[in-house]
């Protein structure tokens, strides 16, 4: 139970049929594992969000702890890998698309400067990400968003 829903699993039947159903390119948000992210692959996802919705999943582990093994997975794959959860800046940005994603997504990173300035709040949130995020692509050398790897970062 998750905010007071039940959950439980989505076989790999329940998700296909999910993707047929849509007519659109599917994303599937919630993975958190290897075999989640093949499980998406197969059911014919066009992407998935690494995400552990925020902390809501009391056995998830950190979105950035998983992700380099499922970039590894999924190589020889077209799926994008969008990764979510503490997003908060544009150097979280750089570490999450040095380890592997195609594309972070900010929720609650811009959810106060909405509530508190509207989209005039948004706008700088994002502006100063982007910001925080060429400087660091600017003192590692990476010269667009399609050259990271994980050599940028010590672990």
């Amino acid at each position: 139970v998750v905010d007071g829903i039940p959950m439980g699993p989505v076989f790999s039947k329940d998700l296909a049929d999910f993707v047929a159903y849509a007519k659109l390119p599917f994303v599937a948000k919630g993975v958190l594992s290897v075999q989640d992210a093949l499980k998406a692959k197969e059911a014919g996802c066009a992407a998935i969000v690494v995400s552990h919705h925020h902390g809501r999943l009391p056995f998830g582990i950190a979105p950035l702890q998983i992700l380099p093994k499922i970039k590894e997975a999924l190589q020889d794959s077209k799926m994008q890998i969008f990764v979510d959860c503490s997003m908060d800046t544009g150097y979280d940005a750089y570490k999450a698309l040095a380890l592997g994603a195609d594309a972070v997504a900010v929720g609650r990173g811009i959810l106060k400067p909405l509530l508190q300035q509207g989209a005039e709040g948004v706008e700088e949130k994002i502006q100063k990400m982007n910001e925080q995020l060429s400087e660091l692509m600017m003192y590692t050398c990476v010269k667009d968003t399609r050259s990271f790897d994980a050599s940028v970062l010590y672990i």
